[in-house]
């Protein structure tokens, strides 16, 4: 079977329109994660001129890495521990007229070179691949890493997330910020340890995965100030204590304002949309407008209304990735039950 995906076409022996983890098979394509390597595309583009090192160590059919050649003009290494894979990326490459270097090594135990990115996308929790990239980045590299490892970090299995990401989670309406922020915080914590200071580029939380680009410098000074922004936290007034998590920017502003969709996009129009929500997501948690009026026991409004009453009366507030009716603004909740009440 042959699919296009952004200016490169090659050949899958299954596609998968599932929305949810992935499978460990050879040839394994997974038609919704396309989002995700449209936005790898985006960050390279922006951040690195022609003729770039990238290493994408968990290869797969290898599209990840071809993309990454012909869209962004990188020198590409493409790494798969599955031979049966290999053989399949092989066989893409002439498909495409790549010249990426294939290699067939345990990622999750070491890799050759250097390289300006480094992508980690693998099946579950990304942590058994940090260290090597760790190692493998340049100063002032990207590291890309997904984790559909929600099970864990939204909180379902508490006592595994305290053992694997040394926090504890939250099961509510803040599940999947909370979840994403402990995954930053633990990236920011391993790489510090290699001296790097690091933060988030563009964060995304795609319904059951997470995923998240970060910029690397080394600076000991730095990594350590940067450690600040990880602390733990008592949620809405509870005496229980979840966390630490990251209390930073989830996105670089700058980032997220610059960024230029190429026309041939096929999720040019929701690429546009999340980048619109991210201007105003580094504001730590959010207003579940659900949650809110079955306190007040009214009807909720509708979510764009209550944005524009926000605004109308001279707040910020957009929605967020992490909750359909969720809304990110900087007034107090004395202001916007306030909003809420007088436009009933």
């Amino acid at each position: 079977m042959i699919v296009r995906e952004g200016l490169v076409e090659i050949e899958i022996e299954r596609i998968s329109t599932y929305r949810g983890p992935g499978q460990s098979e050879a040839g394994y394509y997974s038609l919704p994660m396309a989002l995700t390597r449209d936005f790898t595309i985006l960050v390279l583009k922006q951040n690195f001129r022609e003729n770039f090192t990238a290493l994408d160590m968990l290869g797969g059919t290898g599209i990840r890495g071809f993309r990454i050649e012909k869209e962004a003009n990188g020198k590409v290494f493409i790494n798969d521990v599955n031979k049966k894979n290999i053989e399949i990326i092989k066989k893409n490459r002439d498909m495409v007229g790549s010249d990426a270097t294939i290699l067939n090594y345990d990622a999750s135990k070491c890799m050759p070179g250097f390289y300006d990115y480094i992508d980690i996308d693998p099946y579950g929790s990304p942590i058994p691949f940090i260290d090597v990239s760790l190692k493998s980045i340049k100063n002032n590299g990207i590291i890309g890493i997904t984790s559909t490892d929600n099970a864990n970090l939204a909180g379902t299995n508490p006592g595994t997330c305290l053992r694997k990401y040394h926090s504890i989670p939250i099961r509510n309406v803040y599940k999947h910020e909370i979840g994403t922020r402990i995954l930053i915080k633990y990236f920011i914590e391993r790489a510090a340890e290699y001296d790097f200071y690091s933060y988030p580029i563009l964060s995304i939380f795609g319904g059951y995965y997470y995923r998240i680009f970060f910029r690397l410098k080394k600076s000991r000074t730095m990594a350590r100030k940067n450690l600040d922004y990880i602390m733990k936290m008592d949620l809405l007034n509870s005496f229980n204590s979840y966390g630490p998590v990251w209390y930073g920017n989830l996105h670089d502003p700058d980032t997220v304002k610059s960024i230029n969709i190429p026309y041939y996009f096929q999720n040019k129009e929701k690429i546009e949309n999340l980048l619109k929500i991210m201007q105003n997501e580094n504001i730590f948690l959010f207003y579940d407008m659900e949650e809110i009026s079955k306190k007040l026991k009214i009807d909720m409004l509708g979510i764009e209304k209550t944005i524009n009453l926000i605004e109308r009366y001279n707040g910020k507030a957009s929605r967020t990735q992490f909750s359909f009716t969720g809304i990110k603004t900087k007034i107090t909740f004395k202001k916007l039950k306030e909003i809420i009440m007088k436009n009933l």
